[in-house]
């Protein structure tokens, strides 16, 4: 098959990890894979190109509706069998083209369609509307949680054969975790960033927006001046991100984006989150994969992460002392906890690598072609 994931943006974050393993397997089968991305932030273009992926970079989208975007979509991406956007604005285009097709084109590329997250919903007024009315031109709507397969289904009135949940994958680590590799990559994170090894470090890792909820972190980790909290992501929201730097102690450090994931995982104590609400996060995968023991907050993206076996710790959303007894919970009784990251991680392996997600998409791919 000839498939082009096409995205507004190519930044460091979840979606674009999630189209990173996408390419990386569906590569492996040999199909052939492009990545187009025809907004302004292309900051990860090189890593994509780097590894093998062909990313096709058109001119500038103009800001607002772009009425040239057309003609250049249909001239760039309807030679493929398969175009797979990724979130909304992608889909405000190729839905209205991909209908048209419907009508007057004897053949054309299928249409699948993946929503990552429903916060455009909150930050953008017509966002419902415009989903209400594009995701019906797509061949196939895949929603990586099993909430925002319930916002196809039940608020925009989708068919059941319409909407798939896929939810998100990650490569899998197959080197050993020992005790060895996990004090040399915090002695890494301490050179680094001016920390000392004798005391715990505390990892967030994500995009700085008010859906991700630091602000909460931010404020119980300075109650803990004996941990060390690195904030690590874009970003993306910068009044938010101000808001974020105005509260920091002297414990608590914002280091901006990072690729190296796995090293800081690896280096710290705890993986802490207090996402709002997502699907499975890619960035809690990456935790969990190299065995670092998690604490997350009580939304279905996270407690989906136990219905194989437990292994991540959940505390109550926005409750401070329940964050506070569970932190300090894991980070004095080690061992246990430990015993539990060894378990998430072959959870990971079995259930949610990137391998077993590719081969489901690629399952949707098929379905929308016979």
């Amino acid at each position: 098959m000839k498939i082009v994931h096409t995205l507004q943006f190519l930044g460091i974050g979840g979606l674009e990890k999630i189209v990173y393993q996408l390419a990386i397997e569906q590569k492996k089968q040999g199909h052939q894979v492009d990545v187009y991305v025809y907004d302004y932030e292309q900051s990860w273009v090189e890593f994509f190109q780097n590894n093998g992926i062909t990313v096709i970079t058109p001119p500038l989208k103009k800001s607002g509706y772009d009425f040239n975007l057309f003609k250049r979509f249909e001239d760039d991406l309807f030679s493929y069998d398969i175009i797979h956007t990724h979130d909304l604005n992608p889909l405000m285009y190729l839905g209205p083209l991909i209908l048209f097709k419907k009508i007057f084109a004897k053949k054309r590329p299928k249409l699948i369609h993946t929503t990552h997250g429903l916060d455009h919903l909150e930050n953008y007024k017509r966002a419902k509307l415009y989903e209400n009315i594009v995701s019906r031109f797509a061949d196939r709507i895949v929603a990586v949680s099993e909430k925002i397969g319930k916002f196809y289904l039940n608020q925009v009135g989708l068919s059941h054969k319409k909407v798939i949940v896929i939810q998100n994958g990650i490569a899998i680590f197959k080197n050993e975790i020992t005790d060895e590799l996990r004090n040399e990559k915090k002695r890494w994170i301490c050179l680094r960033h001016d920390l000392t090894e004798d005391r715990p470090i505390v990892l967030s890792l994500s995009r700085i927006v008010p859906l991700k909820d630091q602000l909460f972190l931010i404020n119980c980790l300075k109650l803990r001046t004996n941990l060390q909290f690195i904030i690590a992501g874009p970003p993306s929201d910068p009044e938010y991100y101000k808001k974020c730097e105005e509260l920091l102690s002297a414990n608590i450090k914002m280091i901006g984006s990072q690729e190296k994931v796995s090293d800081y995982n690896l280096g710290s104590d705890l993986y802490v989150s207090a996402s709002t609400h997502e699907g499975i996060p890619v960035a809690v995968l990456e935790a969990m994969v190299v065995q670092t023991p998690v604490l997350v907050s009580d939304i279905p993206g996270h407690t989906t992460l136990n219905q194989f076996g437990e292994s991540v710790s959940i505390y109550k959303i926005h409750d401070q002392n329940d964050f506070l007894f569970q932190l300090d919970l894991i980070l004095n009784q080690k061992e246990k906890f430990q015993a539990k990251a060894k378990n998430a991680r072959g959870i990971i392996e079995y259930h949610f690598s990137s391998e077993a997600m590719s081969n489901q998409y690629l399952q949707v791919y098929r379905d929308s072609l016979s």
